[in-house]
C-alpha cells in the first residue's frame, strides 16, 4: 500500500486519516438509520437479502450474512415480532421454511431506501461529476476492501 500511495502522491497518514474518516462516515449514516427506522445494521442487511431475493431458508441467510445459524433465527425471530418478515412453508419441499419481506417490511425497505437516495442526491455541494465519482466508488467497494460483494439484482 505505501508503494502506491507513493505513486499517487497521497502521503500514508492523510490516506490512512482519510479512509478512517469514510469508516466513522458509513459509521454515523447507519447510526441514523438505526435512530430514523430502528434497525441494526444486521437487521437492514437481512432486510435488504431478503428484498433482493423474495425469500430465503435460514441456512441461506446465516451463509449471507456470515453468522451462525442461531444468530440467523433468533434475527428472523426478532423481525418476525415486528411483523416486518414472515415465516412460509416451501412449496417444492415441505421441510424447509422460508422467510420473506411481509408488507409492513416492504414498506420499511422502501422509506430506508429512499432516504438514502434523497440524502446523496440532496447533495447540492457537490456536482453531478462529484456524485457519480462517490456513486463509482460505492459500487466498488467491496473489491477497494477486499471482501465479498453482496448479491446483484
Amino acid at each position: 500500500m505505501e508503494e502506491k500511495t507513493k505513486r499517487l502522491k497521497i502521503p500514508r497518514r492523510e490516506f490512512d486519516e482519510t479512509l478512517y474518516q469514510a469508516m466513522i462516515a458509513v459509521y454515523q449514516f447507519d447510526r441514523l438509520k438505526v435512530l430514523l427506522f430502528g434497525l441494526t445494521y444486521q437487521d437492514s442487511y437481512l432486510l435488504y437479502f431478503l428484498k433482493k431475493n423474495k425469500s430465503a431458508r435460514i441456512g441461506e441467510i446465516a451463509d449471507e450474512l456470515s453468522i451462525h445459524i442461531s444468530t440467523a433465527s433468533r434475527a428472523v425471530d426478532k423481525l418476525e415480532h415486528r411483523k416486518l418478515v414472515a415465516r412460509t412453508k416451501d412449496e417444492k419441499d415441505r421441510r424447509n421454511v422460508l422467510v420473506s419481506l411481509a408488507p409492513a417490511g416492504e414498506m420499511l425497505m422502501q422509506a430506508s431506501d429512499d432516504h438514502s437516495y434523497y440524502t446523496l442526491l440532496g447533495l447540492d455541494q457537490f456536482s453531478d461529476e462529484e456524485i457519480m465519482v462517490i456513486y463509482k466508488a460505492a459500487g466498488n467497494l467491496s473489491r477497494l476492501l477486499g471482501v465479498r460483494p453482496g448479491p446483484r439484482q
